[in-house]
């Protein structure tokens, strides 16, 4: 499963946790039991878009915190099996988050992100050779955090390695703030930016034209995915996709096919296209993961 020794390497930085993830055989029953099928498997949005640039054939390194434990060992030991470079700081405990499957496939999310809130300055160094940086908004939960991430891509922007961000979830983006995340993009000031329809209209993404140097790509479940640069707005269709059984990781997938091509030297709508099938290919899987 490692990429091509030849390909750019891509820098993501951000959490690394357990999934546990809970497939409801059944309409929930609150209050009592509902049959499932439990998966446990590793999770988190950097880790995610990492391993599945390692599937899709990239050179992936993830910039992460891990718990001084048992689970934080085996979550890095079986991200380096896969072809991760990791880069780990290592103190208190890893964080866990359950996802809960209904019927339908779709997730609902409960994140206990543990020692990931206590992540601190990455080195510097753990950018070098990198081509591309990227980095889900959940680094920026809190103030502590967001320091930490604002650093990076400052140290990537002084390097001339291009930043790109998921706004991640429509509930961060809720208890955030609109105006505060949209502020962090503006310091920020990624090349590219992802998001679902979702998160995008909380942020206004598809009523205003993207600051110079921008692309904003939007994500529209089985609708056409919505690019924007400058005046410029593109859709690519979405092909028929299959039973869909748990949408976890889908976002993730996007974004690593999307990167690789993109680093490839691809057109965006080439680049979507790309994004799309990866994020296919994940759909009828207990959490975030394929093989190769």
């Amino acid at each position: 499963m490692n990429g091509d020794a030849g390909a750019p390497v891509i820098a993501v930085a951000g959490d690394l946790v357990e999934d546990i993830v809970v497939w409801a055989d059944d309409d929930i029953a609150y209050g009592t039991d509902t049959r499932s099928r439990i998966f446990r498997v590793r999770g988190g949005s950097a880790a995610n878009v990492a391993t599945a640039l390692a599937v899709h054939g990239g050179r992936p390194r993830l910039l992460t915190r891990v718990g001084d434990d048992g689970v934080g060992e085996r979550l890095v030991s079986d991200l380096e099996r896969v072809g991760v470079e990791t880069r780990a700081q290592v103190a208190g405990t890893t964080g866990t988050i359950v996802i809960l499957i209904d019927r339908s496939g779709e997730r609902t999310m409960l994140p206990d992100r543990a020692t990931a809130k206590e992540v601190e300055p990455f080195d510097p160094s753990w950018l070098d050779g990198a081509s591309r940086l990227h980095v889900p908004l959940y680094g920026f939960e809190t103030t502590p955090e967001a320091a930490v991430f604002h650093g990076l891509c400052a140290e990537a922007t002084r390097r001339g390695i291009p930043v790109s961000v998921d706004a991640s979830s429509a509930g961060l983006i809720t208890w955030l703030g609109s105006e505060r995340v949209r502020g962090i993009l503006d310091e920020i000031d990624p090349q590219l930016v992802f998001a679902n329809d979702d998160e995008a209209a909380l942020l206004g993404l598809d009523l205003v034209e993207p600051p110079a140097g921008r692309t904003v790509v939007i994500k529209h479940g089985g609708d056409p995915v919505v690019i924007r640069t400058g005046a410029e707005r593109l859709e690519v269709p979405v092909p028929p996709i299959g039973e869909v059984t748990d949408t976890t990781g889908a976002g993730d997938h996007f974004a690593a096919g999307f990167l690789l091509a993109v680093a490839g030297g691809a057109e965006p709508a080439d680049a979507a296209q790309r994004g799309i099938a990866a994020a296919a290919r994940v759909l009828g899987q207990p959490g975030a993961h394929v093989t190769a």
